[in-house]
């Protein structure tokens, strides 16, 4: 699978040692992820019309030899002694199972790092990417070496439904589904073990993060922002060229801003 990985002018040495960069997943402010505070399901009313229709199809469901023997009045007689017990079960068919979020706790143990679909998406670039002064790296994860045995790489699913502790897809259904609204970014996310970190560095915010070393030779392209500086442009034209692990050096893009539409094209250097 090809990947993009989406740097600011301050993660160059993401390129440089040919490490990732992973957050903790419990550092990660998705509050979805982490089951924040919930509310309370919206208790279910049974209006009057809601009950003589239950009635209606509970009469219609009798077997015949018992509908011989009882009118829709004298039906009616006997389930209004039943009523209580008839919602109840009106209200359990309409709330479905309870719902039972994946336990968080695990992820204590896990880092998380995101990639991205698409090298042009300019959502991505201002978020990711300072504002298109960073970086994309294009990236195969299928080369020999840049799999973990115990890592999970799969793309998000979008959507509205909140997945269960039962969901089938295994493990960690949580982090693997967003809300419909960022379905803009296409993410592919790759989550590890902390335990298989090569080092760590503390952040100015007082988190960690956590260096992985991928081979030089899944790397396939970088691409420079179309904000990017002449320091960076520079520096990441050096490494490329200059740097051993690199050999015989990958090609180097730039982004140019469609002329008539909101679109980036990707454009090889000289």
């Amino acid at each position: 699978m090809k990947v993009y990985l989406y740097l600011n002018p301050l993660q160059l040495d993401v390129l440089r040692h040919a490490r990732l960069h992973l957050s903790e997943v419990t550092d990660l402010l998705d509050p979805y992820q982490n089951n924040a505070r919930t509310i309370k399901r919206q208790a279910i009313r049974v209006s009057e019309a809601d009950f003589q229709k239950e009635l209606q199809r509970q009469f219609k469901a009798l077997p015949s030899q018992l509908k011989g023997l009882m009118t829709w009045e004298m039906f009616q007689t006997e389930a209004q002694k039943k009523r209580p017990k008839i919602e109840q079960q009106m209200k359990k068919r309409r709330q479905g199972k309870p719902a039972v979020l994946p336990n968080p706790e695990a992820y204590q143990a896990l880092a998380m790092a995101r990639f991205f679909t698409r090298p042009d998406n300019p959502l991505l670039w201002d978020r990711w990417a300072d504002q298109h002064r960073g970086l994309v790296l294009e990236l195969d994860t299928s080369y020999p070496g840049f799999n973990s045995k115990k890592q999970v790489l799969r793309p998000v699913v979008y959507g509205q439904a909140r997945p269960q502790a039962d969901h089938p897809m295994k493990p960690f259904p949580a982090l693997f589904h967003r809300p419909v609204e960022y379905a803009q970014e296409e993410e592919v996310r790759l989550v590890r073990p902390l335990e298989e970190a090569k080092s760590s560095k503390p952040l100015t915010n007082g988190k960690l993060v956590h260096f992985y070393s991928f081979p030089a030779k899944a790397l396939l392209s970088v691409t420079l922002g179309v904000n990017a500086s002449e320091e960076t442009r520079e520096q990441v034209s050096k490494i490329l060229s200059y740097d051993v692990k690199y050999k015989p050096g990958r090609p180097l893009r730039e982004t140019l801003l469609d002329p008539d539409t909101f679109k980036l094209h990707i454009r090889g250097t000289l």
